[in-house]
């Protein structure tokens, strides 16, 4: 779990924006002119609470009767297609093969961050656009605010907690010759405040669930891999493990749930049987 890097400005998000609206068709895009000045401060609203982190405190739109022709302006058109690949672009190499939200399955769809059903203006708003994938996004959908509280990391503005908040326990059973895993959630002395938003983050997109389902796959990918590495003539098989954990830290985190299980496999005193087992 790590997080993203906005698009950079110039040009202005509102620009982008604009730009999008400029190429639509001339009713839909009457319509957004006449808005203009509303939807620009809003616009400026959304970015000041963005750089306090206090989107929770966004007003409610007024501008739902226009939903239809902001929400439009999401939709296959150049200027989206563009922006889209803007935020791609603006992330490291591979840094978006994983979702995330979750860390565990491929980005094919983006979130509004900001459900764009109750906030329609933002639709096309740089910031608002989150890469996600299709499970993550039709959880979250328009639940994003609970009593007052985010219930979501927001991937361009919350720093990931530098602690180890993401655990897992690895148990295996010789006769079966099978190895299993349980991740587990804590708070791991960050504040409340960001450890209240973490764990619901977990809890509402049942990360845990999920991670605990792809272990097994991972676990034998990953053994295999080493068993690979020794047949080659590597010299170590928890060195091997240690070094792919690492290296999918860079990427997705020090806790991305890779990572911490790649980690807790290399230190595993019965790493050399699992191996044999294979």
């Amino acid at each position: 779990m790590k997080s993203l890097i906005p698009v950079s400005t110039p040009p202005d998000y509102i620009d982008i924006f604009e730009d999008i609206r400029d190429n639509k068709k001339k009713a839909a895009m009457a319509v957004l002119v006449g808005a203009q000045a509303a939807i620009r401060s809003r616009f400026v609203y959304y970015e000041i609470c963005f750089a306090a982190n206090t989107l929770q405190s966004m007003p409610a739109s007024t501008l739902t009767n226009i939903r239809t022709e902001l929400r439009s302006c999401y939709g296959p058109n150049k200027g989206m297609k563009a922006l889209k690949q803007a935020i791609k672009n603006a992330q490291p190499t591979s840094r978006l093969l994983w979702c995330p939200y979750c860390g565990a399955t491929t980005p094919g769809s983006y979130d509004h961050y900001l459900p764009a059903e109750r906030f329609p203006e933002f639709s096309a708003h740089a910031l608002n656009l989150v890469p996600s994938c299709t499970r993550c996004n039709s959880i979250k959908d328009d639940d994003w605010l609970h009593a007052g509280a985010r219930q979501y990391l927001h991937f361009y503005r919350d720093a990931i907690p530098a602690v180890p908040f993401l655990t897992v326990a690895i148990t295996s059973n010789a006769t079966a010759q099978a190895i299993g895993a349980t991740f587990a959630v804590q708070q791991a002395g960050m504040t409340a405040e960001s450890w209240a938003l973490i764990e619901a983050h977990f809890r509402r997109l049942k990360l845990i669930e999920l991670y605990d389902s792809y272990s097994n796959d991972l676990i034998n990918t990953a053994l295999r891999s080493a068993r690979s590495h020794i047949n080659a003539g590597g010299p170590c098989a928890a060195a091997f493990l240690t070094n792919e954990a690492n290296e999918n830290a860079v990427l997705y985190g020090d806790y991305g749930w890779r990572a911490v299980l790649l980690r807790e496999m290399s230190i595993h005193p019965d790493l050399s049987q699992w191996i044999a087992w294979l």
